[in-house]
């Protein structure tokens, strides 16, 4: 018999719940560029021109890319372009 309260598939084996993966230092550069703006919001245009932050090895746009697939950032259509916003969690 299993202990109360532990979780377990059909087939009797213990599931325990998995942490979220760890952010790469470029993930974490500039999801702290877009919290530090003023309103927690960028101009799509501004972070593609912008240097890459370190421990952006794999180039703003893959990184980018990957942070709105994992919504971590919304994209936002305004008049004068896409803004990202930092999404709510």
């Amino acid at each position: 018999r299993r202990p109360l309260g532990t979780p377990s598939d059909p087939r009797g084996h213990s599931v325990t719940p998995c942490d979220p993966p760890a952010l790469s230092p470029g993930r974490r550069a500039l999801l702290s560029l877009v919290r530090r703006s003023r309103h927690r919001e960028v101009p799509l245009r501004e972070l593609q021109r912008g240097k890459a932050p370190p421990g952006a090895r794999l180039g703003v746009p893959f990184l980018l890319h990957d942070l709105l697939g994992a919504q971590r950032l919304q994209s936002v259509p305004t008049a004068a372009g896409p803004l990202l916003r930092l999404a709510d969690s």
